[in-house]
């Protein structure tokens, strides 16, 4: 067989693993495996005894292992990177691939020798990938030198969405939503290290993306080595040394003047809703790195520095808000030590700080001057490290263990937190008050900025042991161990010195006629409301699982995964008490692959998996911790003036008449576990269901589809059950406040009030139907269509087209409606009116994808690159003060409603009609291109790039969010209904230059 020819063969069957979306990989931690069949090239028999030698070209790593009598074989625990593939035996000639690119988890080479012609056959290793067989997993895996040719926002976020069944998360939050969930219920992990924010899911150590080596975005079907997450997993690798001596210096600029603003909005009286034209913001990063080998070919480093300076404004004093000037520049570090003791055994030891602070001053607007106000601080990230052993005992056995701790600062506060109250007149934002005597909507000396105190720090120590035997020629088994030790540590109050904030209204807009607090409001009284909360403590939960896994060989084209993890987790309150412990999560993996013709160029494949999100650690700090928090009601006589000490003026409320009782919702005791979680506590579950087929259509190009269904199997939140008492036991105008943890809809034992004098004094069960609550559901659908060209040198292309639906009564542990971090504790089933009419489309609902990607040379070193992104818009949902059972108001507008009008004679009516949520309507469609120029040159002996990035070229700035409150208060419409509350990221431009030597 000629060069040509064996090449063709080869390749026929080939596509770029790591450049393709939903490309199928099996786990593997954050290593390398490659397997496949060694066959004679004319009768396609098995070759057994054949000899694989792989060699890392840059660390003198190496492997060699013999085929098994089938002719496969299976390298593992390899550390990603660029390595040589020679493949021998008696009487056929050697074939060595080249260039081969390993990276983080299963990938197949398949090889045909030829009878010993006296010549050694070459392969480039970047056109040798296959569609991999063996594995029915869902990912994504993508190499930092891929990402460097396409135009992608230097965040691992960016990444995971060019996965298909990824969306970018509502604004207040970020993140990708994976397959319809919640964006905190991710995992994210950095060299085998868990660096998600555990307190409530959202968001993770910020490592600079010039760190990173490879990631694996894992969308669905992932295997029992991977857990405690119901949406996907995001595995990263970072860079590491080599026996090459390298040094590396860029630089990426976001100037202001080359960034564009999302629009102004006004009302429909004219007046400002929102105004953005004087906002400002850039950023500027610096990276400086070193690698080399301390000893060659054993023990390597890589260091990287990074200076930053992120810095901006915002002008909301148009609308009633202040002007605010801030920036953010602590370096980052980082470092990675490698010790090869020898071929069998290394050490991988990692150490960054992510520290970061950034300051906010503020200013009011007075008298047409802008005045300074105050300087408000944020605290996040900390130091970080972890230690990594990887073992082949013996050609069959290899052992992975890991321990690593991770420090997150959760500390605000400001230069006049001692003194300043946050106070908000709603009158002005509702345009109620015609006499403003006052600085509009920000009334007191405090500001959003700087009225919410807190000293936090959240604690991570994580370990796991992982274990990999061939046990037999067609078994790999694999089992392992985690444990994680996560503790927050809070103390939360409001600013001032009586450590409250307050709000104020008028009755005509939403009290008219009601109680408020036993009193029957009338259509001219102005009220104000404050609010005291304070909770303190520290709060620990752990979290472990055990897991098996079987991959099976069944025949040479059928290959099974079958896979069973029990997860566990103990949540505890500030005095170290369990109040949450639930320990028989059991969670099967099933997977099954099929080689339709045997060749490697296409399959069908199978999945289904049960996945578990643990107890956030906010619950801990809120739930079950000393939380006091109480609200008071006034009427409101007027305002005094005072006088910062800047000299800028403010004033303080002069409070008349409380109106009714102090409404006291935690009252600063740690509560008895037993009162505030279900008994019977079942885990939030998710059930996953997928089933694909891909297939090459010629030796570039491959094309897939992808079904994916998902339904969340109950959820966990806190539920008022005042109601099911008072009914169950007969009690009369029953008051006293009690939350419970629990599964909506379903049976609920609680330790509670039994005899109706206010005090928990006995077990009781409630059946679903006394406590009128819905079940918690979620439903996830979707198809993917891909279709994908490797790059070649010359040019790639990646295009995806994704159908989706996502509905149901629950987006999950956080809610984008209303912007609320709560995780676990969201206003969802506070009391059964507030979910009448939840159920509809959710908010992560996007039912038209498409992502287009790829990169062309232009001509050499000059190199071409784009990202087209095209999604549908959003649900709009209609939310209103309060329902027609109960007139409650004072959880604001979390109600689901459709109208409210006037009668013919100017009477205010209030009607409820269940359309259900998400059928007001939808955003607009989001279209974005990005653009790149990569230039790269030899300049005085350094590998020298210029780029030029310009990100939504064409300033696309459609709506993402809308005002979704259709009333003022109760029965009243609210004219600002469905104007844009937040638009895509306008256009701007990084530049950057790069060298290396």
């Amino acid at each position: 067989m000629s060069r040509t020819n064996f090449r063709r063969s080869l390749v026929a069957a080939s596509v770029s693993a790591l450049f393709a979306l939903s490309t199928p990989v099996l786990a593997a931690n954050n290593d390398g495996t490659i397997t496949g069949k060694i066959t004679a090239s004319e009768s396609q028999s098995s070759i057994a005894g054949a000899t694989i030698e792989i060699i890392n070209t840059k660390t003198g790593f190496s492997k060699t292992i013999q085929t098994d009598e089938n002719g496969q074989y299976r390298l593992r625990a390899l550390p990603v990177g660029t390595y040589t593939i020679t493949v021998s035996s008696d009487g056929f000639s050697s074939t060595k691939v080249e260039s081969f690119n390993v990276g983080i988890g299963n990938q197949s080479v398949n090889l045909s020798l030829n009878p010993q012609v006296g010549e050694v056959i070459s392969v480039t290793g970047s056109r040798v990938a296959m569609v991999d067989t063996s594995t029915s997993e869902s990912a994504l895996n993508i190499s930092a030198i891929e990402l460097e040719r396409i135009p992608v926002p230097r965040s691992v976020t960016s990444v995971a969405l060019l996965a298909p069944g990824t969306t970018r998360g509502d604004s207040r939050f970020g993140g990708a939503s994976f397959g319809g969930s919640s964006v905190a219920e991710n995992q994210i992990y950095i060299n085998g290290l868990n660096v998600t924010n555990f307190r409530n899911g959202l968001g993770f150590s910020n490592v600079p993306y010039d760190f990173y080596d490879q990631f694996q975005v894992k969308t669905g079907g992932y295997s029992a080595e991977f857990g405690r997450s119901t949406g996907g997993v995001i595995n990263a690798v970072t860079k590491s040394g080599s026996n090459e001596f390298e040094f590396g210096a860029n630089v990426y600029w976001e100037p202001a003047s080359l960034r564009e603003n999302s629009p102004n909005v006004r009302k429909s009286d004219g007046t400002w809703y929102s105004y953005r034209s004087d906002n400002e913001s850039s950023d500027l990063n610096f990276n400086i790195s070193a690698s080399g080998a301390i000893i060659e070919d054993h023990l390597f480093f890589y260091a990287i520095y990074n200076p930053r300076k992120n810095e901006g404004q915002y002008d909301s004093t148009k609308t009633g808000g202040n002007f605010g000037d801030y920036s953010s520049d602590t370096a980052f570090w980082g470092a990675k030590i490698d010790w090869h003791i020898n071929d069998d055994h290394r050490i991988e030891l990692l150490a960054f700080s992510d520290e970061d602070e950034e300051v906010t001053d503020t200013y009011i607007e007075e008298d047409g001057e802008l005045k300074y106000q105050s300087t408000a601080y944020d605290k996040s990230g900390g130091m970080n490290w972890s230690a990594r052993y990887i073992g082949s005992i013996t050609d069959n056995l290899v052992i992975k263990a890991m321990y690593g701790e991770l420090n997150y600062d959760l500390s605000s506060g400001s230069n006049v937190a001692d003194e300043c109250q946050l106070v908000y007149d709603y009158r002005y934002y509702y345009g109620a008050l015609t006499d403003v005597p006052v600085n509009g909507f920000s009334v007191g000396c405090a500001t959003s900025n700087d009225y919410f105190v807190e000293e936090g720090e959240d604690t991570r120590k994580a370990m796991r042991l992982d274990l990999e035997w061939q046990i037999a020629d067609s078994h790999l088994l694999k089992f392992g161990f985690d444990h994680e030790t996560n503790t927050s540590a809070s103390l939360q109050k409001y600013s001032g010195p009586d450590g409250a904030y307050w709000l104020v209204n008028n009755a005509q807009d939403a009290y008219a006629g009601v109680t408020l607090n036993g009193v029957v409001m009338t259509e001219d009284t102005d009220y104000i409301r404050n609010r005291f909360r304070t909770v303190s403590g520290n709060f620990e939960t752990t979290a472990s699982a055990i897991y098996i896994e079987d991959i099976w060989n069944i025949t040479d084209s059928l290959t099974a995964s079958i896979g069973l993890r029990q997860e566990a987790f103990d949540n505890k309150n500030g005095d170290g008490d369990t109040f949450v412990k639930i320990d028989d999560m059991l969670a099967p993996r099933l997977g099954i692959s099929w080689d339709i013709n045997g060749d490697g160029e296409s399959k069908l494949f199978a999945n289904y998996g049960r996945y578990f999100l643990p107890v956030a650690n906010n619950t801990n700090v809120r739930l079950a911790g000393n939380e006091y928090d109480s609200r008071t009601y006034y009427v409101l006589e007027g305002w005094q003036q005072q006088t910062f000490a800047n000299g800028n003026t403010y004033y303080d409320p002069i409070l008349g008449e409380q109106i009714g009782a102090v409404n006291i919702l935690a009252d600063g005791s740690v509560p008895d576990t037993r009162s505030v979680v279900d008994a019977d506590l079942d885990p939030m579950a998710q059930d996953e269901f997928i089933l694909g087929y891909q297939a090459m259509i010629n030796e570039d190009w491959r094309w897939g589809v992808k079904f994916t269904h998902r339904v969340m199997d109950g959820a966990i939140d806190d539920m008022i059950i005042d109601h099911a008492i008072a009914s169950k036991f007969g009690c009369q105008n029953y008051h006293p406040h009690q939350y419970v943890l629990g599964n909506p809809g379903e049976e609920m034992t609680v330790y509670t009030d039994t005899n109706c004098d206010g005090d928990v004094d006995g077990w009781a069960t409630f059946t679903p139907e006394e406590l009128v609550y819905d079940k918690a559901e979620r439903k996830y659908n979707a198809i993917d269509l891909n279709f994908a060209r490797q790059w070649d040198g010359v040019w790639s292309l990646d295009a995806t087209y994704t159908w989706s639906q996502s509905y149901g009564n629950a987006e999950g542990l956080v809610k984008s409606d209303n912007g609320q971090t709560d995780a676990g504790l969201t206003t969802d089933w506070d009391f059964p009116e507030l979910m009448d009419g939840a159920y509809g489309y959710l908010p992560n609902d996007r039912r038209h994808q498409f992502k287009i990607y790829g990169a062309y040379e232009v001509i050499e070193n000059l190199t071409m690159g784009f990202n087209f992104n095209l999604e549908s818009g959003r649900p709009i949902s209609a939310f209103g003060l309060g329902h027609p059972n109960v007139g409650e108001v004072d959880y604001g507008k979390t109600y689901y409603i459709s109208q409210a009008y006037e009668d013919e004679n100017g009477d205010t009516q209030y009607t409820y009609t269940k359309v259900g949520r998400g059928q007001m309507g939808r955003t607009s469609w989001n279209p974005r291109l990005d653009l790149n120029l990569k230039y790269e040159m030899e300049l005085m002996n350094m590998q020298t790039q210029f780029r030029l990035d310009v990100f939504n070229v064409l300033n696309s700035a459609a709506e993402t969010r809308v005002n979704e409150d259709i009333e003022l208060g109760l029965g009243k419409s609210n004219p600002d209904y469905k104007l844009p509350n937040a638009f895509q990221t306008p256009r701007y431009v990084q530049l950057s230059a790069s060298v290396k030597f």
